[in-house]
């Protein structure tokens, strides 16, 4: 007889014997998806934008201002642009596939 089926029939019984005894434990995620935390990059990113409106600032400026890295920068750029927090436009005196970032003037 061979261990293996034995040690996962065992397994099973003691999942079911703790799903009937209602022992599963509530999961709690302590970095939520969806939230700006304060003092991440995601939040240092929209506090520089909103501090000047009116203009488009690139990639780089962003990061030189934020003190982030840029990985953090580009998922905090990402997530803004999904939320509508912020719109891009292509820098066409670089490259069209470059782009500059400001705060949206009017929120959907």
């Amino acid at each position: 007889m061979s261990s293996t089926p034995w040690i996962a029939n065992q397994l099973l019984r003691m999942a079911d014997g703790r799903q009937s005894m209602k022992l599963e434990v509530p999961r709690y995620n302590p970095r939520p998806p969806g939230v700006i935390r304060e003092g991440g990059a995601t939040d240092a990113v929209l506090t520089f934008l909103q501090s000047n409106p009116k203009r488009f600032f690139c990639h780089h400026e962003i990061q030189v201002a934020t003190k982030k890295t840029k990985v953090s920068i580009d998922w905090a750029l990402c997530y803004l642009r999904a939320q509508l927090l912020i719109e891009a436009t292509s820098d066409e005196s670089r490259n069209s596939r470059y782009l500059r970032y400001r705060v949206m003037k009017d929120k959907p």
